[in-house]
């Protein structure tokens, strides 16, 4: 008997004496991934910052298949009924699987800010709830050690793509992303795009600058025709991109499905990813003619300007608007520029005609102003004509006061007894 065997048996013998129970690799696993949310029912900042469901009584989203390539879609009360199909494409090692639809709730929480239902009592609530839901799932427990940070194959994302187009997706979101570009991807996105499907791609997280991947882009977000997307606080100021955007969405802070039940707070460009893909769904939904090209035009065109304007890098062409994207009328075309202002050289002609004008217009002004002023004097003479005649045209006001000056010295008054004074 080797000595490994012998261990193994001396272990096992301890934790029978003990009466203890080693957790098998399944349970271990299943301690890695992100607990349940809570009960939340305040209304969350997205919701009071978009407010989604004033585009309801024109648009929910039906009959729109929203797929989300991410982590999974796990259970959740409010995406009962909404999760039409699902496939795993993310390989793992059996070993440490948890067997969870989605052990990090990535996904879930994406596919709850898409179409989560509305319910009584709670203020969280889907930007388009009418929506169904696909799920493509390209990451297992965790991402992939030893290779770029929080990223994917591209060809696993190329594979979900294909699968999505497959089960008549008209929306797809792409939450995760590729630190590099593949013909593979560029392909699937190719054919996304040529089926009329909208494609919705995460911006992705900054790197370390010490990374080799800083300051890249990511994919597909970087290819033609893909609208992405970065995501803003709170205060509207948006998260360091890790690549140019389009448009951008709340995505940090911000309230959503955690996989089992409940609610939490997440962060990341995947959920921004998520507001406009419901976006999308309530565009599509209620302009069910329009291209994925004119779509994708409307939501852009119809977002709330950033302070740096339009076609920022970290901006794009603003906020998201669902409302606005749904209800705005948006013209066809691109607005054509202006020519530039010339001033026209008048001629002698037209010159003297002007002047003509000019004093037929003074005479005209001149001529009302006489008219105006013996009209008065007839008016004038009309009241107090009567008047003047009964006085004799002498003047009505009353005479002036005859005045009596009075002596500057007055004399004293005479004595008393002055006659005495002469025989004293």
């Amino acid at each position: 008997m080797n000595a490994k065997r012998i261990g193994r048996m001396l272990l096992a013998a301890a934790v029978f004496s003990a009466g203890l129970v080693l957790p098998a690799p399944h349970a271990l696993a299943q301690q890695q991934c992100v607990s349940g949310g809570s009960d939340q029912r305040s209304v969350p900042w997205p919701q009071r910052a978009l407010d989604p469901a004033r585009a309801w009584p024109m648009s929910t989203g039906a009959n729109q298949r929203v797929a989300v390539v991410g982590t999974g879609i796990g259970d959740n009360p409010l995406l009962s009924g909404r999760v039409a199909d699902s496939t795993t494409l993310a390989q793992s090692n059996g070993r440490t699987s948890s067997g969870q639809p989605d052990c990090l709730g990535i996904g879930t929480g994406v596919a709850g800010i898409i179409a989560a239902a509305a319910t009584n009592g709670v203020g969280f609530h889907g930007v388009a709830p009418g929506a169904t839901l696909l799920s493509a799932k390209v990451v297992a427990d965790s991402y992939v050690s030893g290779g770029p940070p929080q990223a994917v194959e591209p060809e696993l994302l190329a594979g979900a793509i294909d699968w999505a187009v497959g089960k008549n997706a008209t929306v797809i979101t792409v939450a995760e992303v590729a630190r590099e570009d593949s013909a593979a991807l560029r392909q699937a996105v190719q054919r996304a795009i040529a089926k009329g499907v909208v494609v919705v791609a995460a911006a992705g997280e900054p790197v370390n600058g010490n990374n080799p991947y800083a300051g890249k882009p990511t994919f597909p977000g970087g290819l033609d025709g893909v609208l992405t997307v970065g995501a803003i606080d709170p205060a509207g100021q948006v998260t360091p991109p890790a690549t140019s955007v389009d448009i951008v969405a709340p995505g940090v802070g911000v309230m959503t499905t955690f996989p089992g039940s409940g609610l939490g707070l997440a962060s990341g460009s995947a959920f921004a990813a998520g507001y406009v893909a419901g976006a999308a769904a309530l565009v599509r939904s209620y302009w069910p003619n329009l291209s994925n090209t004119e779509v994708v035009k409307r939501l852009r065109a119809t977002a709330t300007p950033a302070n740096e304007g339009v076609d920022s890098r970290s901006y794009g062409d603003g906020v998201v608007n669902p409302y606005q994207a749904v209800i705005d009328q948006v013209v066809a075309g691109r607005p054509a520029e202006l020519p530039p202002f010339r001033q026209q050289e008048i001629s002698p002609e037209e010159k003297a005609r002007l002047a003509a004008e000019d004093n037929a217009n003074a005479w005209a002004y001149g001529a009302a102003g006489i008219g105006v002023g013996l009209a008065a004097l007839v008016i004038a003479l009309a009241i107090f004509g009567p008047r003047g005649r009964r006085r004799r045209w002498r003047s009505g006001l009353a005479p002036d006061p005859v005045e009596h000056p009075e002596d500057e010295l007055p004399q004293p008054p005479a004595e008393l007894f002055g006659g005495r004074a002469g025989n004293s």
